[in-house]
């Protein structure tokens, strides 16, 4: 390769890898985005103590729902959740862990929001661009009222309809592998996913309960 030619694939180069960096980037500020708007969401309704009644519980649920079942792929993760045992799973047994998935979910989110109280909170940008730009990690750093930090990072993944959230770390706990673990472990003791679902909501969900109300106590 000539001086000449050599010189001239160096300048196209870089000119075109700022393109691939803002495109980078201009991802990752979507997926933010999605999961900003949320939280917005949300905070606002942890303002309204109205809605934090127990009798306004089922209005409450109905809440949460609006705003996660435009952020999570539920049907994505309960696959992921369910690993290698979703390849002896029926269409029907897998929307319906991914139903149950929600259910879980809506109850924790509505537990959790009762009595806790958001100081801040912050989105920082990643510390390198994601090798797959249709992946992006979007870190949030929570600020509770009495001043104890909790650092989140939301996996989104792009699809057609937009980013959509499809697994959650919650410092260092990664939720997708521990209930991936839990399924594995329900099903080593029935041998059927359809009693795995049966019982998952009841027992996932009381075990999410007993930890809330220990910190309650606490």
């Amino acid at each position: 390769m000539t001086k000449y030619l050599s010189h001239k694939l160096l300048v196209l180069l870089l000119a075109f890898l700022p393109f691939q960096v803002m495109a980078v980037q201009e991802d990752w500020k979507e997926a933010s985005a999605v999961i900003e708007q949320a939280t917005e969401r949300m905070l606002a309704m942890m303002k309204d103590e109205t809605l934090l009644q127990e009798a306004n519980r089922d209005q409450l649920l109905g809440e949460v729902e609006n705003i996660v079942e435009e952020v999570i792929d539920f049907e994505h993760f309960a696959r992921r959740v369910m690993g290698r045992y979703v390849r002896t799973a029926t269409d029907e047994e897998i929307q319906r862990f991914a139903d149950t998935i929600k259910s879980t979910l809506m109850r924790t989110y509505s537990l959790a929001m009762v009595g806790f109280e958001v100081r801040s909170y912050s989105i920082s940008p990643p510390r390198a661009p994601s090798p797959e730009p249709g992946m992006q990690v979007v870190n949030v750093t929570v600020t509770s009222g009495d001043g104890q930090s909790f650092e989140l990072l939301y996996y989104m993944l792009k699809q057609e309809s937009g980013w959509k959230l499809v697994n959650v770390m919650v410092d260092g706990i990664n939720l997708r592998i521990t209930f991936r673990n839990q399924f594995a472990d329900m099903y080593q003791r029935s041998r059927s996913i359809g009693a795995v679902i049966d019982s998952w909501e009841e027992r996932i969900a009381g075990a999410v309960e007993e930890v809330l109300n220990g910190d309650a106590e606490g």
